[in-house]
């Protein structure tokens, strides 16, 4: 077997071979490079793309790794650092190196983690279960096991009828035959599997007499299920000539690529906040991943940074692209066009100086021809009182003389020109995505699709009068955002738009600052806020510092450990929910804080680590600045 001090230069040939074509795997060797120049893993964009473009590009990392001194325990403690944010995706390499397998046990005394989210209207359930190979989850409602809910997060809605079930997670873990080494791990005697079964949840503290869900209204539900069903029967007992078509995947259409810029605007400074665009901005991020687009999910953005973004998306289209852009927040119209509010618009906001037109965007994509260009608008668009129209008419002169017809450009407006766009209280999205977020998982074509989800708004009674949509396309074909991706011929394209969105969706690995004086350190890792790539949770723990601190610790924390805390502060223009406080066995007291804005940071983001005691929390022990490296969105600069 090999030994922990190997160099992995230095593995035996078979062992060798093997870790290559576990980290080639779906490219599983990019989740090992780290954003900070002095770090170890650190590649530039420019060296990640050429060896992107090798056929092992594993053997050639592993030797460079070798070369700068890292070992099998220095290798398995970043795997094992980076199974927080990649989990079992990191699990194989480290069955190739013979890590201990690791029973699962309670991260937490409570095993299940308790909180609301979205607007208040659900609860989230998280399963604090650690174990190595990382453990797999199955929820259970009322003793059975929930169909499809297999992560350690179950999402319920915060109702009374909620209450009526009991919710339990089921959390193991197993070196399962075929496994790298299986027939090392699964020898007689040896333990190669285990299990957890959480004790029951209570949530009735948390329900809210108001909130009623869909289940509630379940009778009304079905009845609509029931109509449904009749109308499809008598479309399919018609003649084939006459039947309507909406599946049109036999037609030869496909994309080159799919790319998606969703702008969600709800915490405006002085306009009235807004409710429900967050989570219409993750409803459509989801669905439209569902169907293999590249999203870049964004919130609350000042003018400079919308129109900053918007210049960068336009570098993702292109000959046979598939283009999805979706605003959600404040806006108006004049003159039959559109402007878009950022979260800085100043109250009195009837000046274009202070939003972004539809014109202004259009001039943007002017020598573009993407495919397909679906532009969703959820804004109010009613009008300006009259005497503020002439200098939008005067602003918009300068853009006629440049726009060129749009080809295959299709407008979606939740509502018409002079009325206004909705939030019905109590409902996690808008209206327009209330119903969009339907249709999205329908092979149709994206007009059908909009005239679906217009039918369904009109057929709303609360909001049929009040909500009207409107359509304008210049598609000659029936495009669907399901149509096929086929990149041939385009591949360089798309290899390049694919590793730049890559190392924008993936998080830094944990960065540790050490306090030698005390003989402490404080590791600071991440972890995704939905789909957003300017908002991400920073979590801090404090733990022992060793001489060799880099080298996986099976030992407890010490009572010095446990005893401190490391608080997180970072510059004034970025956004802070108020911190929590997180008890853990092993890794003792975390801080954690979501931090919004990232857009912000002209760089890396940096942040203050003050080391106090639990008891003092005001007074530091000690400070230390730390580099927490390019997150998310703050690669950026580092890709063009």
């Amino acid at each position: 077997m090999t030994s922990l001090n190997t160099n992995l230069a230095e593995l035996p040939v078979g062992t060798f071979r093997q870790l290559c074509d576990c980290l080639n795997a779906n490219e599983l060797w990019m989740k090992l490079l780290d954003g900070e120049k002095t770090n170890i893993y650190y590649l530039s964009s420019d060296e990640v793309e050429r060896y992107a473009r090798m056929a092992d590009p594993a053997e050639t990392l592993l030797r460079l790794w070798g070369t700068r001194g890292q070992t099998v325990q220095l290798f398995i403690s970043r795997l094992q650092a980076l199974s927080r944010v990649h989990r079992d995706l990191v699990d194989r390499p480290q069955l190739v190196l013979y890590r201990s397998f690791k029973a699962v046990k309670w991260a937490r005394p409570e095993e299940v983690e308790i909180s609301i989210i979205s607007d208040g209207t659900e609860i989230k359930l998280v399963c604090k279960v650690i174990g190595f190979p990382y453990p797999r989850f199955q929820w259970l409602c009322n003793g059975m096991p929930m169909d499809g809910v297999n992560t350690d997060t179950l999402i319920i809605p915060r109702c009374q009828c909620s209450t009526t079930s009991n919710y339990q997670c089921k959390a193991w873990n197993e070196v399962v035959e075929g496994s790298p080494n299986s027939d090392h791990y699964r020898r007689r005697g040896k333990q190669y599997s285990s299990s957890l079964e959480s004790k029951p949840v209570n949530i009735e503290p948390l329900i809210r007499e108001d909130r009623i869900c869909d289940q509630c209204q379940s009778a009304e539900y079905q009845k609509l299920c029931a109509t449904v069903d009749s109308l499809n029967q008598a479309e399919n007992e018609m003649p084939t000539t006459s039947r309507r078509i909406n599946d049109i995947s036999s037609i030869d259409l496909f994309a080159t690529d799919k790319v998606a810029l969703i702008i969600s605007n709800c915490a405006y400074q002085n306009l009235p906040e807004l409710v429900t665009p967050l989570c219409d901005a993750e409803t459509l991020a989801q669905g439209l991943q569902d169907l293999k687009f590249k999203t870049v999910t964004l919130a609350d953005l000042t003018l400079d940074e919308m129109q900053k973004i918007v210049k960068e998306y336009k570098k993702l289209l292109g000959s046979g692209v598939y283009a999805v852009l979706y605003f959600v927040g404040h806006g108006f119209e004049v003159n039959g066009q559109c402007y878009l509010l950022p979260v800085d618009a100043p109250e009195d906001a009837h000046t274009p100086e202070s939003c972004v037109s539809m014109d202004w965007v259009l001039n943007v994509f002017n020598d573009q021809s993407p495919s397909l260009h679906l532009i969703l608008l959820d804004v109010c668009r009613k009008f300006l009182p009259l005497e503020s129209v002439k200098g939008f008419v005067d602003y918009a002169e300068q853009f006629k003389r440049r726009l060129r017809p749009n080809r295959n450009t299709v407008y979606g407006y939740s509502t018409s020109g002079g009325v206004g766009a909705y939030e019905v209280k109590g409902e996690i999205n808008g209206v327009f995505m209330k119903y969009l977020k339907n249709q999205l998982p329908l092979n149709t074509s994206v007009l059908d699709m909009l005239n679906a989800v217009f039918r369904d708004i009109e057929n709303d009674e609360k909001v049929r009068a009040v909500q009207i949509p409107e359509l304008r396309s210049t598609l000659t074909q029936p495009r669907s955002l399901h149509d096929e991706l086929i990149f041939d011929g385009h591949t360089i394209s798309y290899d390049h738009h694919t590793i730049h969105w890559r190392l924008m969706h993936e998080l830094p690995n944990p960065v540790i600052v050490r306090f030698p004086n005390v003989k402490l350190k404080a590791t600071i890792f991440f972890d995704f806020c939905g789909h957003f790539t300017n908002k991400v949770y920073v979590y801090s723990s404090v733990g022992d510092l060793h001489l060799e601190d880099d080298i996986e610790d099976e030992t407890p924390l010490s009572e010095n450990a446990r005893s401190h805390l490391a608080l997180l502060t970072f510059p004034p223009f970025a956004s802070l929910t108020k911190p929590r406080l997180l008890e853990d066995d092993e890794e003792g007291t975390s801080f954690c804080v979501l931090l919004s804005h990232l857009q912000r940071f002209k760089g890396e983001v940096t942040c203050s680590v003050q080391l106090c005691l639990k008891e003092s929390p005001g007074e530091a022990v000690e400070i230390a600045d730390a580099k927490l490296g390019h997150v998310l969105i703050t690669r950026l600069g580092l890709l063009r």
